[in-house]
């Protein structure tokens, strides 16, 4: 529910700062050079920025801590590898853009208690560094699990560092819990800690998820760090999916992370300072209340809770069976690209530059369509509204005669009513067209990993992920939605693998799960079997949906 609203506030501020910033639709974007993948070829870096190495905090044990973590069951170390990655086209700058056809591992993760499980395995295993960014961090079971996982790698001398997007009504792990933190020998930034009010620079924000371990194994797709996106929210959570990567492009995963740690947009928070009384009954203003709560709630982050110990062990056990349902594969050739960090509306006014020189992962998704598309592709993306990219895809759907098969959310399952009511006008944009499905979401458990708690299965789910199924051999996964924020104000990434028919599958089965659960869509953008898509939505959002529909339709640009 705090996206929605979020979302509605975002989407008023926005139509206010319109006539500064152009919207994405009226940028004029330099097409993609194909850049084929060569052996051997080798791509220059820059050097990352450099930060000093945090000492692990020797703070007090609190009493019944638990012991050293044992190594979780089923996995193995891994050698490090420095091979060469191809070299970028024109208008690529490195680590951003990188393509190799040197073998890489890779597993699809599609359940979120299994990539719990792949999360603490990596803290785990990692013997020098732990890099960690997300949209969203929040302190709850989950949160609290990762963090006191990652106290016990700073303990044993590994560098541990977290990036959070510091966006307000998302951002969580505020200023308390970074002294916390601080003390327990984790490092702490922010990214773009600019307020509201400053309408343009507050809507660039950071929107990647990457976990980056010894530099050597990454994990990234759609999932930030919450209990919702790891099927253990008992009213709503995601169905998303993630992607380990071992092999040559974590290093240049590994350096935009560092590029982006060093951002000058990123903030280090200083210790909070309790606001001085003014004058009140009892001595003590409202302001220094709330600063005496939240202090008390950041300290209890690394307290012995019996809840953060169940879902632990249920991860151990449960969130391993899932981890297992999809093996370790091989990608013959893989790509990875990332929107470069730091940008602003100042920046953004020379529209042509910005997209050329920020905007790399949307140039990469256009060459990866130019590129792989044949017969069929398929599309997971929880928000889908009309942008340059979906223009493109459809020019080359009617060129090539291929197949496209949308999944997204109904307006029941999404978490952003305004994106649900532009989408019913946009879907009907492409309905007619006879190689074009469409289907939707029914907002409920679909079956696949494995969920614990009967309370959580009849709650309502929703779709989370970003993914691309290019035919039957290649795919995308990463952060990227299928809207005008990620193509235009947030940064983002995504990993891209080819010549693999067994993990593209892992990919696409996954989705016909979730399509099997789902209203497919006729040409006039309603229920093939004459179902009300609305009906089970509830009276909130179908009221919402009523107030928006001619705002979002207006503002469709924004969203």
């Amino acid at each position: 529910m705090r996206r929605l609203l979020l979302l509605v506030t975002v989407t008023i501020a926005q139509s206010v700062m319109a006539q500064e910033v152009l919207p994405p639709e009226t940028q004029t974007t330099p097409a993609p050079t194909a850049r084929p993948a060569t052996p051997g070829s080798s791509t220059p870096t820059t050097t990352p920025a450099t930060t000093p190495a945090t000492t692990p905090a020797t703070a007090s044990a609190l009493r019944g801590e638990r012991q050293p973590l044992r190594m979780l069951p089923g996995r193995y170390g891994h050698a490090s590898q420095n091979l060469p990655v191809t070299s970028p086209t024109q208008g690529d700058e490195p680590p951003y853009r990188v393509s190799s056809r040197n073998p890489h591992q890779m597993r699809v993760l599609n359940s979120g208690m299994g990539s719990l499980y792949a999360r603490i395995d990596m803290i785990r295993r990692a013997r020098r560094s732990i890099d960690m960014e997300y949209y969203i961090f929040d302190p709850d079971v989950s949160g609290r699990l990762i963090l006191q996982e990652l106290r016990e790698a700073a303990r044993r001398g590994v560098k541990v560092r977290i990036m959070v997007d510091k966006f307000p009504g998302e951002f969580a792990l505020n200023e308390h819990y970074a002294q916390e933190l601080r003390a327990a020998g984790i490092e702490i930034r922010y990214y773009n800690p600019q307020p509201l009010y400053r309408l343009n620079d507050s809507q660039y924000r950071n929107h990647r998820k990457l976990m980056v371990m010894d530099g050597e194994e990454a994990l990234t797709g759609g999932r930030n760090i919450a209990d919702e996106y790891f099927d253990l929210h008992r009213q709503y959570n995601y169905l998303d999916r993630d992607v380990t990567v071992r092999g040559d492009v974590v290093r240049h995963m590994q350096q935009t992370f560092d590029n982006y740690w060093a951002s000058p947009i990123v903030e280090t928070p200083r210790p909070p300072e309790r606001p001085v009384a003014t004058n009140t009954e009892n001595g003590e203003s409202l302001e220094q209340f709330q600063f005496d709560q939240q202090r008390e709630q950041a300290r209890r982050v690394f307290a012995p809770d019996p809840e953060v110990d169940r879902v632990r062990r249920v991860v151990e056990v449960d969130g391993l069976r899932s981890f297992n349902d999809r093996p370790e594969r091989t990608c013959p050739e893989v790509s990875f690209a990332s929107d470069r960090e730091g940008a602003t509306s100042r920046e953004a006014r020379n529209s042509e530059d910005y997209q050329r020189r920020y905007r790399l992962l949307r140039q990469e998704i256009a060459r990866w369509m130019e590129d792989k598309i044949r017969d069929e592709v398929t599309i997971e993306s929880p928000y889908f509204l009309r942008s340059k990219i979906t223009d493109r895809l459809f020019e080359l759907i009617q060129q090539r005669n291929a197949r496209v098969r949308l999944f997204t959310n109904s307006l029941v399952s999404s978490d952003a009513v305004p994106i649900s009511t532009a989408f019913t006008t946009t879907v009907r944009q492409f309905t007619p067209l006879e190689n074009f499905r469409a289907y939707v979401y029914r907002g409920r458990y679909s079956g696949e990993g494995h969920v614990a708690d009967e309370r959580i299965r009849n709650g309502t789910w929703g779709i989370h992920s970003k993914s691309i199924v290019f035919n039957n051999d290649s795919f995308m996964i990463g952060s990227y939605n299928i809207d005008n924020r990620s193509s235009f104000y947030n940064t983002e990434l995504a990993v891209f693998c080819s010549g693999s028919p067994e993990l593209a599958r892992d990919v696409r089965d996954n989705i016909q799960i979730r399509m099997n659960n789902s209203y497919r869509l006729n040409a006039e953008g309603n229920a093939e079997d004459c179902e009300d898509i609305q009906a089970d939505a509830g009276l909130y959002k179908q009221i919402m949906y009523q107030l928006l529909r001619i705002p979002a339709h207006l503002m469709e640009h924004l969203l």
